[in-house]
């Protein structure tokens, strides 16, 4: 019963040059769409119910029919399902697009979709994808989420380049007006073929949708708090803490609000880059972390809003806690020799301290593994006896304002022999580095689904680690993790699945891969007061297609400062 209209102002950062979201080429606009997500824009032949842990509904599909085996899944198109030039979605249509997503699109959908052997069209309406192995029980859920491309609209083109063009897509909405790299304007289509659906009940509610583009955080923030757009998600503690307009959040202007939902927590940790040889040794990895304090800077630079990142699924059932349980052990003892032991003995727990800001204990600690690492102290320098090289960390970001963070780590490295710093990039230099792993430290942390599956293959399989602009970014190649990850996705049922997660949360966890910075259990939105959305927050978190404008309150905010 959401009402309809009003204007939803959004932010993005730094610039765009791209109105095609798939390919490594490019910074694509925001608000196309995403994996798994049904988009503003692009929609997918299923959609996810955002209260489940891993449901798909139809909704370029009219029905779905699975193999008993499931060697096969076959969708039935719509009758109804429209492009925005008013063709018909095609079995066409949806084998040009996984052909060219696999060829030519983002690495990522090779290791998502790979298990796919081919597509047929097996009727008018219908189309059928075939599968190498009937063991990924994941993969008749995700091929659902494949972004369905008109074949007439791209087969003249390339799709492997950035374009400003405005592509033909099915979505709720069009790209209405923009001017690249300082906004983009989405305007709801009122012909809009599949608003009748069920699943498209008390969605979609804004008669326009715009993003503004500022150079960084610290811009943006400025800007919100001058009511150049609506809503805030707050990434900065102290800013969360001290950093809003009192009078207007007494007025109820401004409301801020910690959304607690039940996907995994985000986390952050800082990625070492496993393809540079100084973080090749697990002993100098693990030595790393000690010289981070995370208690000190949790109390001193976040008021105390984090918690110690402890797991790569931190905050939800998939997490690993205490010792293995019998359904880990099964998963974990035939890999008991090619595993660090402590997996076995010994429940992580990152680093800790007192908080006092004196990490003296941690660092002796660091020291000894640094030596037993074969490093030693030349000149008060941490050196490679066998080559001379001294040991040297770049911290690579994007984000203004960080270095807060870095710089009491860095002081703390600096005080076991190794020099340290930071190098502050633009967003496109940053993105490129990334792609290329021109890097030694970056700040990150993969999110996680309540449903892991084919996209760990991407986060640490070996295969990744190779391929440029994966989300591999650590480089990992452990053929342990690798067999977990193949078991993970065949898991049968929720509690193997479960099981097979832990498993290999802890094998990451004890090879020391990152260095574990902190989890954020909530997420921090600040908005204009002009709103109204639903009073349960879904369990894969807030969905803003399910907000809606609510003119009460808007009247009483005021008239926006800019449209």
């Amino acid at each position: 019963d959401a009402p309809k209209g009003g204007t939803l102002r959004l932010s993005a950062p730094s610039t765009y040059d791209s109105f095609n979201p798939f390919i490594p080429k490019g910074i694509p606009a925001a608000g196309l769409t995403y994996l798994g997500d049904a988009g503003y824009f692009i929609e997918g032949l299923t959609m996810a119910g955002i209260d489940e842990p891993f449901t798909q509904y139809c909704l370029l599909c009219e029905t779905v029919e699975v193999a008993e085996d499931r060697s096969w899944i076959e969708f039935s198109l719509r009758p109804e399902a429209r492009f925005h030039d008013g063709n018909p979605v095609t079995p066409e249509d949806v084998i040009f697009s996984f052909d060219m997503l696999m060829e030519k699109g983002q690495p990522l959908y090779q290791l998502y979709w790979g298990d796919v052997d081919r597509v047929e069209k097996t009727g008018d309406r219908k189309v059928r994808f075939i599968f190498k192995t009937t063991e990924n029980s994941e993969l008749p859920m995700i091929i659902g989420q494949l972004p369905v491309l008109s074949r007439a609209y791209w087969e003249k083109r390339d799709f492997a380049q950035a374009t400003l063009d405005v592509p033909v897509s099915t979505g709720p909405y069009k790209i209405d007006r923009y001017e690249q790299g300082r906004y983009i304007v989405y305007k709801r289509d009122p012909n809009y073929w599949g608003r009748d659906l069920t699943i498209k009940a008390g969605v979609d509610n804004f008669d326009e949708i715009r993003f503004d583009y500022f150079r960084d955080n610290d811009v943006s923030f400025q800007a919100f708090l001058a009511d150049n757009f609506d809503i805030f998600v707050e990434n900065t503690a102290t800013r969360w803490a001290t950093g809003y307009d009192e009078r207007l959040i007494a007025d109820k202007k401004i409301i801020k609000q910690g959304f607690r939902d039940g996907l995994p927590d985000n986390v952050q940790c800082f990625v070492l880059n496993l393809r540079r040889g100084k973080f090749a040794d697990a002993l100098t990895r693990q030595a790393l972390a000690l010289a981070f304090d995370f208690d000190w800077s949790n109390k001193t630079l976040a008021f105390g809003q984090y918690e110690p990142m402890a797991s790569y699924f931190q905050g939800s059932e998939l997490a690993a806690t205490g010792l293995p349980d019998a359904a880990e052990l099964a998963v974990l003892e035939k890999y008991r020799n090619r595993i660090p032991p402590e997996v076995f003995t010994t429940a992580y727990q990152p680093p800790r301290t007192d908080g006092s800001g004196n990490n003296r204990e941690n660092l002796l600690k660091a020291r000894t593994l640094l030596q037993q690492a074969g490093w030693v102290a030349k000149d008060g320098a941490l050196t490679d006896p066998k080559t001379g090289t001294v040991f040297e960390i770049e911290f690579l970001t994007a984000q203004q304002g960080i270095e807060k963070w870095f710089s009491p780590y860095i002081r703390n490295l600096e005080r076991l022999g190794i020099k340290a710093s930071i190098r502050l990039v633009d967003t496109s230099q940053y993105v490129n580095r990334l792609g290329e792993y021109d890097f030694d430290v970056v700040l990150g942390g993969p999110a996680q689904s309540v449903s892991p599956g084919n996209e760990q293959r991407e986060y640490w399989g070996s295969e990744a680690a190779d391929r440029p602009r994966s989300r591999n970014w650590s480089g990992i190649k452990n053929p342990v993790i690798d067999e977990i990850i193949e078991d993970l996705i065949r898991a049968p049922t929720r509690d193997d699945l479960v099981a097979h997660t832990r498993a290999l949360d802890r094998v990451l966890l004890w090879n020391h891969y990152a260095v574990p910075e902190l989890s954020v259990p909530v997420t921090r939105y600040a908005y204009w007061n002009r709103f109204g959305y639903p009073a349960v927050t879904p369990l894969r978190g807030v969905d803003l297609s399910t907000w809606w404008f609510d003119q009460a309150r808007a009247s009483a905010v005021g008239t926006p400062s800019s449209k």
